[in-house]
């Protein structure tokens, strides 16, 4: 039971309104990566292009800190079967508009299941559970539908 304790992430809320790719780094890659070293970093990299449009700069970041990450096409986008198969070393990250806010957002996800920061408090939800309430939610995945698999360089 303690190894499965210490393999799960931290569980981290949103702070503000648009805090959520920081959560989610900070729980994805672990410690020593706190929300504040996390929100500390970002200041370093570009979040939008020249034409405004917004970056995956989390992708820039992982790979500079260390760790593998790579955007897998999402095959089955009815019930994110992709995401209860991870391999235990690896940790994923879904990308997703929510229309009715009209705003981006993102989860980390692990065997474990999926952490919404949006939550408060964050907590586990089986990936079942996460699917039904986007679903119900109406949310959208980006196109064409893919997620972030990330690994760390010596595991986690």
């Amino acid at each position: 039971m303690e190894a499965r304790r210490q393999a799960m992430m931290e569980r981290i809320s949103q702070r503000t309104e648009d805090d959520c790719v920081i959560c989610v780094l900070a729980m994805v890659m672990g410690q020593p990566y706190t929300y504040e070293k996390v929100l500390e970093d970002s200041t370093s990299y570009s979040r939008t292009d020249d034409q405004g449009h917004f970056i995956p700069w989390w992708k820039d970041y992982l790979i500079d800190e260390g760790f593998e990450v790579e955007m897998r096409p999402l095959s089955d986008s009815k019930s994110f079967s992709d995401l209860k198969s991870l391999a235990g070393d690896s940790r994923a990250m879904l990308t997703f508009q929510i229309p009715h806010m009209r705003i981006g957002h993102i989860v980390a996800i692990d065997r474990f299941g999926v952490i919404d920061p949006m939550d408060h408090p964050a907590e586990y939800r089986g990936v079942d559970d996460f699917c039904e309430i986007f679903k119900i939610e109406s949310w959208r995945l980006h196109s064409p539908p893919h997620f972030w698999l990330v690994r760390k360089r010596n595991g986690f």
